[in-house]
């Protein structure tokens, strides 16, 4: 063939494929969300863990003080969804977690009150069966079966009030399985890192709860973006376009349009992310000790700034650089002066709590072929980090997960915020809950080992993280999933009878694998999760005799307690030990 006729093919061909594909409009988001968004309707933020802030602000000042009557989901409705609730915009929040979650969790006032005076109903799932509800729906399914919620007061409470799990007896061999309903939010929200001009758009990993709710919006798909890149530019990276088109409506260049939240962007180093404000978290987490604080807040931040462009304004350049150069996965670097040799004092009772939980977990791994570890965020993170940098410094590796999609991680020192942007650059592997808690966790074959937190844990094993009488705490997040499948659980919680109670208030997390549970004090320890706990071990304190050790620890039991025949006194934390856990949380968040 000639050259001339080559060239000619191939501008033709050019040509031909050059056409813009149909997709969604573009648009000023404030105008996307004066079309988008109807009184009443259900709301859906997430995608991954780039949280479409901005959007939300947005419909905040929309529809401030018309009383819409929304119902917010979200995979975790944390402090900065608290002004869409404060403000009364919110009629029912259908969620995983209701918390503060940054820097450390706790049930977020604002929420609290909203639950006790009826304003608001909380409807609290698991993470992974939030998602395999809107997995449901993409797929056009009736239902999805899932591993998660039997055996739990979730599940109980769900079927009664909304009648959307199930347990249903199998078709194939009468095996009883719990399923969910899908879930379809009418309006989805999602903030990714680029679009190009035929409206991909590109996400890249940890992706969370996933990109679900993309496909199965009953009305429309509006996206922030913070980029706008070409057509050659998206197909370079057409593995991470997680949305294509044709399945968004609205497209909005929104820069910086995660804050306060992190936007992940390490696989396409071209285009830049940013990790959480922390700094702008703790505000907000600070503001939200009150209604009236947080509706201060609120008109601060979002009301008297007319628009997202304002808001930047008011962050101000130099912030938003420094936000930037936090991003680089040696930027902890450059906040080391907290990592600086402090005068040696003693362990306080959190440290204890972890060094003694980290000891536990060690011996726990090595008893068999544990396959991945996975932790809640607080004690149980630091103590899983420690034991797994401790075994590493013995050459055995074992991956770390977290349950928004990180596998293989390393902990970074200087900052033990379980989502923090450096992890989740540092990972062997990046997906979503699916993949994290519905296979490596749950899986068929897995041996994975559960770390968690508790608000209670009772003889049984079963924990509580959801409700006390009149007061309504952070919800399961993705303990229901771990406990529900993992092959052995851990717990970690604080040593009184109001927290290891005979029976607990709520059913979360059944202890089908709950096997050990670690206080300040004391270990409890089963082989067989039909069998009571008994006391294995504690740790020197204050000189105390060994008996008097045990004692104490009895009697700050709820439950009857048998004593091992021989319980080990663990010695007090040793220097190396307190050096590391200082290390993983120089500022104190957990260790106080």
């Amino acid at each position: 063939m000639r050259a001339d006729t080559v060239t000619s093919v191939a501008e033709r061909w050019k040509s031909l494929a050059g056409g813009r594909a149909q997709g969604p409009r573009f648009m000023e988001l404030a105008d996307a969300v004066r079309e988008a968004v109807r009184h009443g309707d259900t709301l859906y933020f997430g995608g991954s863990m780039a949280r479409p802030n901005a959007a939300m602000f947005e419909i905040v000042r929309a529809f401030w003080g018309r009383s819409p009557a929304f119902t917010l989901v979200a995979p975790a409705v944390a402090n900065q969804h608290a002004p869409m609730v404060a403000g009364g915009l919110v009629s029912r929040v259908i969620s995983s977690i209701q918390a503060m979650t940054y820097p450390t969790p706790a049930p977020h006032p604002v929420y609290v009150q909203a639950a006790r005076e009826h304003s608001v109903v909380f409807e609290n799932w698991s993470l992974l069966t939030l998602s395999q509800r809107l997995m449901a729906a993409a797929m056009g399914l009736p239902f999805l079966p899932t591993r998660s919620l039997a055996g739990s007061d979730m599940a109980t409470a769900l079927a009664t009030e909304t009648g959307d799990t199930a347990e249903v007896a199998s078709p194939f061999d009468g095996t009883p399985t719990q399923v969910v309903a899908p879930l379809v939010p009418d309006v989805t929200f999602v903030h990714g890192l680029a679009a190009d001009e035929d409206g991909n758009i590109l996400i890249c990993p940890p992706l969370y709860d996933g990109i679900w709710a993309a496909f199965c919006a009953k009305r429309t798909v509006v996206v922030t973006v913070d980029h706008m890149i070409s057509r050659e530019a998206m197909r370079r990276h057409a593995d991470h376009v997680r949305i294509p088109a044709h399945a968004v409506g609205i497209v909005c260049h929104v820069p910086l349009g995660g804050h306060p939240n992190s936007l992940p962007s390490a696989p396409v180093p071209e285009l830049a992310g940013y990790p959480d404000d922390y700094a702008f978290l703790l505000d907000l987490r600070n503001a939200g000790k009150s209604k009236e604080t947080l509706l201060a807040w609120t008109q601060e931040w979002i009301l008297d700034c007319k628009d997202h462009n304002a808001y930047l304004t008011k962050l101000g350049s130099e912030r938003i650089h420094a936000l930037r150069g936090r991003a680089l996965a040696d930027g902890w670097r450059f906040e080391a002066c907290a990592l600086e040799a402090t005068p040696w004092h003693p362990a306080n009772e959190a440290e204890t709590h972890v060094c003694l939980a980290a000891r536990v977990i060690r011996r726990r791994l090595e008893r068999g072929a544990t396959s991945a570890m996975l932790a809640g965020l607080g004690i149980s993170s630091l103590a899983a980090w420690m034991a797994s940098i401790q075994r590493g410094q013995d050459g055995v590796h074992l991956p770390l997960m977290v349950e928004s999609g990180m596998y293989g991680y390393l902990p970074s020192p200087g900052d033990p915020f379980l989502f923090n942007y450096r992890n989740m650059a540092g990972s062997a592997m990046l997906s979503d809950a699916l993949v994290t808690l519905g296979l490596l966790t749950a899986g068929s074959s897995n041996r994975a080992l559960g770390v968690l937190g508790a608000a209670q844990v009772d003889a049984a094993g079963n924990l509580n993280t959801s409700q006390l009488p009149k007061m309504l705490l952070t919800g399961s997040g993705g303990a229901n999933d771990i406990g529900s499948a993992a092959a052995d659980v851990m717990v970690t919680i604080a040593h009184s009878p109001d927290r290891l109670v005979r029976q607990v208030d709520f059913i979360t997390t059944p202890g089908r694998a709950v096997k050990a549970v670690v206080t300040p004090l004391a270990v409890f320890e089963r082989e067989q999760a039909d069998q009571p706990f008994t006391l294995t071990a504690v740790i020197a304190r204050d000189g105390l005799p060994l008996q008097t050790l045990i004692e104490q620890a009895l009697d700050r039991c709820a439950w009857e307690v048998s004593v091992a025949p021989t319980v080990l006194l663990e010695p007090s934390p040793a220097p190396d030990e307190l050096a590391l856990a200082r290390q993983l949380d120089p500022d104190g968040l957990f260790l106080g």
